[in-house]
């Protein structure tokens, strides 16, 4: 005859549960034990490394306040502003050189070329016209001036324009205005 083994293990019984909620409760024995294991390791590598990222936290807080102590110096903002400054220079003088046309030796040829008779008191220079205010006491210097401004081929369109000035009884003023044919850079 055969018995059947009888055992004293009461952690695997011989008969197993047949209930849904007796098998539950056997999984979550089991299996849930390692499961709740490895979530405790987990937290505790969470919290240990907690403490090493909050140290490198506060070194670099401490870091960034000394760097602070340093960029706070008003020697050193006022360096920080003038190299600000001169690169906001730089790229003005960029822009302007590479899209406005360089008029200095037209200016100074048109200035040059007024006569030392005749005094300017105004000079306006804008998209190749010019006008000028001029003086003087001299009509025949006036009508020079006005006579190697037609004859000079750079200048188109000349305009002389002659009245008295109330200051002095002597003196013409005289408005001056015409357009640069070519302009040299």
């Amino acid at each position: 005859m055969v018995s059947k083994k009888r055992s004293i293990d009461l952690l695997n019984p011989i008969n197993p549960p047949a209930d849904i909620w007796t098998t539950i409760y056997n999984w979550v024995f089991k299996v849930g034990r390692y499961i709740l294991v490895s979530v405790e390791a987990l937290l505790l590598i969470v919290f240990f490394a907690r403490f090493t990222m909050d140290e490198i936290n506060n070194n670099l807080t401490e870091e960034i306040n000394d760097r602070v102590d340093i960029l706070s110096n008003s020697e050193f903002r006022a360096q920080e502003i003038r190299y600000r400054n001169i690169h906001l220079l730089l790229g003005d003088v960029k822009e302007i050189t590479g899209k406005q046309k360089i008029n200095s030796a037209v200016i100074a040829e048109i200035t040059s070329a007024v006569p030392t008779t005749l005094t300017l008191d105004k000079f306006t220079y804008n998209n190749d016209k010019v006008s000028l205010a001029v003086k003087s006491t001299d009509l025949k210097a006036i009508k020079d001036y006005e006579f190697s401004l037609r004859q000079n081929t750079q200048f188109k369109d000349v305009v002389v324009t002659l009245s008295k000035s109330g200051t002095n009884s002597n003196d013409i003023d005289v408005g001056v205005s015409f357009l640069i044919v070519d302009n040299q850079k």
